[in-house]
């Protein structure tokens, strides 16, 4: 009895051993999470959805044109630079008549195009003095895209100022299992976005496309150019 009790713990120690290997091991890079993944993990964790709302009207470019050649260098260049967007002629398209969003990290730029049925819904066009009296910071970290900055002290045809007048919920990434420590790619409307490692970010329905987008959390913890609403 004693000989077949250690052979059975030498048999189950190497069995643990080997499933131990063969275990994923945690923190290993996600594979893109595409909606229906995500739809899943809302399912399952039935997040807290929070309420936000835009704090300063922007700087925008006004698409009115559909060719991409037609976006200044400067924009064009660094056109969803932040979460890794890779914006198609067919989107850009679908989309004339909206706004590339001109924001400003502390690191650099972030400039995206928001959706033409989310602008013509949630957005109204304000005078350029209006961005320059109300949102200081992003006029300051204009000079990280001196290109750009010279466009606005120039009042430059094309860049409007915007504000996003209605809330807009939000769902945190961690509060859907996925770890702040860990890198995130989702699919989205326009093709990609990610999340750095060692922050949060936000997910946004978009009623228009009936799929989630990604906001990456802002240099004060919410997410980027917004603030709770009341």
């Amino acid at each position: 009895m004693k000989k077949i009790a250690r052979k059975l713990r030498r048999t189950l120690a190497a069995t643990g051993l080997a499933l131990a290997c063969a275990a994923p091991v945690l923190g290993e890079d996600l594979p893109v999470q595409t909606q229906d993944m995500l739809n899943t993990r809302v399912s399952e964790h039935s997040p807290t959805k929070e309420s936000y709302i835009k704090d300063r009207p922007i700087l925008g470019w006004h698409l009115t044109s559909d060719r991409f050649e037609d976006i200044p260098d400067a924009i064009r260049a660094a056109l969803g630079s932040v979460d890794a967007t890779g914006y198609d002629q067919a989107y850009l398209t679908a989309n004339k008549g909206s706004i590339i969003a001109l924001q400003m990290q502390k690191d650099g730029t972030d400039f995206y195009i928001i959706g033409k049925d989310t602008f013509d819904n949630k957005y109204e066009l304000v005078p350029l003095a209006d961005v320059a009296e109300k949102n200081t910071r992003l006029i300051e970290r204009l000079d990280m895209a001196p290109e750009v900055k010279a466009m606005f002290d120039s009042g430059a045809e094309g860049l409007v100022g915007a504000l996003k007048t209605t809330p807009v919920e939000m769902i945190r990434a961690s509060a859907l299992g996925y770890p702040q420590s860990d890198a995130l790619t989702i699919q989205a409307p326009w093709g990609e976005q990610t999340k750095p490692a060692g922050q949060d970010a936000f997910l946004v329905w978009d009623d228009g496309e009936s799929q989630y987008y990604m906001v990456n959390q802002g240099d004060d913890g919410n997410p980027a150019s917004y603030v709770p609403s009341k």
